[in-house]
């Protein structure tokens, strides 16, 4: 017994058996480090300017024992020229690294796959700056980030300054698959009007896989000055979440523009009177829209504070799916300049709105005006409850946003609103934020 007790101890002491950190300070030394790397172990890319290196991390960690690649201090290891990193296998973890100074030279800064059926899964990606990483012409496309495979994670991000075309980050769903992945506590900063389509900061899936759900949850995000286009967020798939984001004078609304079952509670619109800033429009069937808050928003038709879209009949998924079962409730509405029920109606768009419901909203524009405008038929939405009033007792409460002073239960009520400070990295600097009062939200 003695001696197996030894043999034990021995084998537990292994070297090899132990979790090593590698500290590696070139691209060789990389790749021989992450051919030795094994669940547990993480690779240190020492600080300093990586030019034009074009980095694939691949291998299996396992749950609770990923395998790590990340910045020998946070900020400090800085991907510049024509760079790129790719990820494949599960269970990984990259954190900290900076891209800045250049381009990519694939399709993707930063991707969660190395080739076509080479995907990541189970991977999370946290603390990664990519500012102004442009292609030489605004013509060009790439995504900042491809989040390809299931479960991934791609949270605490400060992306800024994308110039050219293609979502800042997409979702790309290539067999419509389930994908479970989770977006969360990342920065985006300004983004300026692209002109044309193909400006969205964030897409979620496309129009070819529409129909097939994705399960795909988008929270606690900051938007600002995502100007890109008239889609800030395009959500294109099935059973997507969208909760607790801050949209701070951005052109655009969030739109979910194909796929059905959408839900969108508990985000933040601030517009601040600037022109085109919207909040959310409705496409589709099965989507719950509800405890919002939209203030000073000023964008009128497909830049509305809140549109209901008339449909194509029997329309494709790539085309304009008739509205079917939209719940639209408990929505606080401030000083909007325009709401559209049957937004979109001409020769092809002639499907009104059915089965749908709006209910418990608070709608107030403090200068008396009715922002509410109805084309065509909208006996399809059931009216219930909604106030209208602008004579209605309001305040504003200790997280900066207006409520209702008294009486019936409506509007969004007392929302969390996820703090500036709490999303993207601490070590790289926002510039001055808005005055806007908030609540850590996590």
């Amino acid at each position: 017994m003695r001696s197996l007790i030894v043999v034990v101890l021995l084998a537990c002491a292994d070297p090899a058996l132990a979790q090593r950190t590698m500290l590696v300070k070139t691209p060789a030394q990389y790749q021989k480090a992450l051919s030795k790397a094994g669940a547990g172990d993480t690779i240190v890319l020492a600080n300093g300017v990586w030019r034009d290196v074009e980095l694939e991390f691949r291998g299996n960690g396992r749950a609770g024992k990923p395998i790590t690649l990340t910045a020998q201090t946070p900020g400090r290891v800085v991907f510049s020229g024509r760079s790129s990193l790719r990820l494949s296998g599960s269970h990984l973890v990259v954190s900290n690294l900076v891209f800045r100074d250049g381009y990519s030279p694939r399709g993707e800064v930063l991707s969660f796959r190395r080739a076509p059926g080479d995907d990541a899964v189970d991977t999370r990606v946290t603390g990664i700056v990519i500012d102004g990483f442009n292609k030489p012409s605004s013509e060009e496309l790439d995504y900042w980030v491809g989040l390809y495979g299931r479960r991934n994670r791609f949270d605490h991000g400060h992306l800024t300054g994308k110039t050219n075309k293609g979502p800042t980050l997409a979702v790309v769903r290539d067999d419509g698959q389930r994908n479970d992945h989770r977006i969360d506590h990342n920065f985006f900063g300004p983004r300026p009007d692209l002109g044309v389509n193909g400006g969205e900061t964030i897409r979620v899936g496309t129009s070819h896989h529409a129909d097939s759900a994705s399960h795909t949850t988008v929270d606690h995000n900051w938007f600002e000055h995502c100007d890109g286009e008239a889609e800030i967020v395009s959500n294109k798939s099935g059973a997507n979440i969208y909760r607790g984001n801050v949209f701070f004078e951005s052109q655009g609304a969030l739109v979910l523009r194909h796929g059905d079952d959408a839900l969108v509670e508990g985000n933040v619109f601030l517009g601040g009177g600037k022109p085109r800033t919207g909040g959310v429009r409705v496409i589709n069937r099965g989507q719950t829209v509800r405890h919002n808050y939209m203030e000073g928003l000023a964008g009128e038709g497909f830049f509305s504070a809140l549109s209901i879209m008339y449909g194509v009949p029997n329309s494709p998924a790539i085309r304009y799916v008739q509205v079917d079962g939209a719940v639209v409730e408990r929505n606080t509405i401030i000083n909007a300049r325009s709401i559209v029920f049957g937004l979109g109606m001409d020769k092809e768009r002639t499907a009104p709105p059915i089965n749908s419901r709006l209910a418990s909203n608070l709608i107030v524009n403090l200068d008396g005006a009715d922002p509410v405008r109805v084309n065509g038929d909208a006996g399809g939405i059931a009216m219930d409850g909604n106030l209208r009033d602008p004579k209605t007792p309001l305040k504003r409460g200790g997280n900066g946003l207006i409520e209702a002073a008294d009486g019936p239960d409506l509007g969004a009520g007392p929302l969390t609103v996820v703090d500036r400070a709490s999303t993207g990295v601490p070590w790289y600097g926002k510039d001055p934020g808005p005055p806007v009062r908030s609540d850590r939200g996590g």
